[in-house]
């Protein structure tokens, strides 16, 4: 079931349904937004008249501030949720939404859909090969408030999550144990910072406002370099080299690489009619397959570790009142 008949509603829809899955229903509260999603056999105004029918999983795209009671509801109706991100507009709503999850017995799985994309999960098998981690870094430049006509700084604490998610599943940490920092230059635009007990730093650029619009991952290590590309879902990896020589020739070595592999990825996305949002098809296949019994997509309090994290820097960017400095839920 689709709860959400917006943007993102679309693009659930057809990763659920190319993922295997059939969609019993579509809910919002303007019936002809449904009825263009899902068709007019489909559409249902509301959740509660939903779930009256057998449903599996509920796919909550709506406005973040919907989030908490929507997962509430499908959880207590015995359904497992997909909710966009941010999961919860809080950290203490992130911990008890995780209770009443484990409580049902019930997957809550937030779309870090990232971490799903081919590129990503390169990094994830290899990462050891290049390692020890010095440096990880999120940017990204996004022109989501200006197509939503939104705030800079919500959009922007929108976004926080992936880059939170990218470090805690790449960098094996708890990032709420972490002494974070934000540099907030002017809204929209957010540079956080925090480094790991085992002294690799971790950064998260977004900006609201730079042009052209991007976003990407870079993972330095003492034994490689790598790239991902997150619009498209690849990642372009480099050697340990420090010869004269490679110094010469990297800037042909990168791009031909990338040329390449971005080449490749489009073929792949193109046969797979995969045209946005890589790594979400992926994300709701693994918590379908975990529904029958398969690996859970993510580790446990991936929820509330995220949700913590953003509380703290929202405080630090003095848009919620507070502590100065995250602090770990409990």
């Amino acid at each position: 079931m689709i709860v959400g008949a917006g943007l993102m509603g679309r693009w659930h829809l057809d990763a659920a349904r190319r993922s295997g899955a059939r969609v019993v229903a579509v809910v919002d509260r303007d019936p002809g937004r449904a009825h263009a999603l899902g068709g007019r056999a489909l559409v249902r105004a509301s959740l509660a008249e939903a779930l009256q029918e057998p449903v599996d999983v509920v796919h909550v795209c709506t406005p973040a501030s919907t989030h908490v009671p929507l997962c509430h509801e499908a959880l207590a109706a015995g359904c497992h949720v997909i909710v966009e991100k941010p999961a919860t507009p809080t950290a203490a709503e992130a911990v008890a939404l995780d209770a009443m999850a484990r409580a049902a017995g019930r997957l809550v799985v937030p779309v870090h859909q990232f971490l799903f994309q081919p590129g990503v999960q390169a990094i994830q098998a290899h990462i050891r090969g290049i390692g020890p981690i010095h440096h990880l870094e999120f940017a990204t430049a996004s022109a989501g408030a200006d197509a939503r006509g939104a705030d800079r700084d919500t959009v922007a604490a929108e976004i926080l999550p992936h880059a939170l998610s990218l470090s805690r599943n790449l960098l094996d940490v708890q990032v709420s144990m972490l002494e974070w920092q934000l540099e907030r230059p002017a809204p929209g635009e957010w540079r956080a910072r925090a480094t790991t007990p085992q002294g690799c730093s971790i950064t998260a650029l977004i900006s609201l406002r730079a042009r052209p619009t991007f976003a990407s991952l870079r993972v330095l290590g003492e034994r490689g370099s790598v790239v991902a590309d997150l619009f498209h879902g690849f990642a372009v990896f480099e050697p340990a080299g420090a010869s004269r020589s490679y110094k010469m020739i990297r800037p042909l070595a990168v791009g031909i690489n990338t040329a390449t592999r971005a080449a490749v990825n489009l073929l792949g996305r193109t046969v797979r009619r995969e045209r946005a949002y890589p790594g979400l098809r992926a994300l709701c296949a693994a918590t379908y397959a975990a529904i029958r019994g398969g690996e859970v997509p993510f580790a446990s309090g991936e929820i509330v570790d995220v949700a913590t994290v953003r509380d703290g820097l929202l405080q630090l960017a003095s848009l919620r009142g507070g502590a100065a400095r995250p602090t770990p839920a409990t």
